[in-house]
């Protein structure tokens, strides 16, 4: 993008302090609250009465239940997920998510929207808990954390394992993909003797308690698995996006 362009686009953006001033006329409202269920019920309840009829109301929550926002509203065939991924001004995914009553129009105006924004939507066809990305991120999350706390590796090299090993090839090829090319009997058999080896987890391990509990809550905090002193965070994050965009450029 160009500056001016970049110029072009900002002056296009518009904020306002009064939701119900800044939402009248609209024909799609995405909301961006916190991670807190009742938060967006009650939200959507406000979007509902201050909306025009006819108006989508999506929500970029990563997990949450998008049948409980719209049913917060008269309008739940025109509520749906729209999860923008982090950061999301590079990222290609977007998660378009369907209520127990969206209707398949909702879907499809969203996935279509998400495509004229060059993103690369999916379309996710049930409303469970972290929809498809962040399952998938998270099943990851789950075994690194365990181990770490098993004292199998460092954090630095089950980062290491992963940035360096699957996570390069999943910019590419997803894990479905990948199995296929490896050989489904090869998968097969790995998967009968693994899969009872992992972890079943269904809490979150001591070793991520006692860091939040410390107050150590990753870079936004100063420290976390690593140490975020000084200008590390924003010298990481700048490194992260120069990465992401000449990743995104070569595929």
């Amino acid at each position: 993008m160009t500056a001016a362009q970049a110029e072009a686009a900002r002056a296009r953006l518009r904020t306002g302090a009064c939701l119900e001033a800044a939402v009248r006329g609209t024909q799609l409202v995405v909301e961006a609250a916190r991670e807190d269920l009742a938060v967006k019920e009650e939200l959507f309840a406000r979007l509902d009465r201050s909306c025009p009829p006819d108006a989508i109301l999506a929500t970029n929550t990563s997990g949450l239940s998008i049948s409980r926002m719209a049913a917060a509203t008269g309008r739940p065939g025109q509520v749906a997920g729209l999860h923008f991924w982090n950061p999301p001004h590079i990222i290609p995914l977007v998660e378009v998510t369907r209520g127990r009553q969206t209707a398949e129009a909702t879907c499809q105006l969203l996935v279509a929207l998400a495509r004229r924004l060059g993103k690369q939507p999916v379309l996710v066809r049930h409303d469970i808990p972290g929809f498809i990305g962040n399952r998938l991120q998270f099943a990851v999350v789950r075994e690194a954390l365990h181990l770490l706390q098993s004292g199998i590796a460092s954090a630095e090299d089950i980062d290491t394992a992963m940035t360096a090993g699957p996570g390069l090839r999943y910019g590419l090829l997803g894990p479905l993909r990948t199995a296929d090319l490896a050989g489904l009997d090869v998968f097969r058999a790995i998967s009968g003797y693994l899969f009872a080896e992992l972890s079943n987890a269904s809490q979150a391990p001591a070793v991520l308690d006692d860091l939040v509990a410390q107050g150590k809550l990753g870079a936004k905090s100063g420290a976390g698995f690593y140490d975020y002193s000084g200008d590390q965070r924003q010298r990481l994050l700048a490194r992260r996006d120069r990465v992401l965009l000449r990743l995104l450029a070569a595929l």
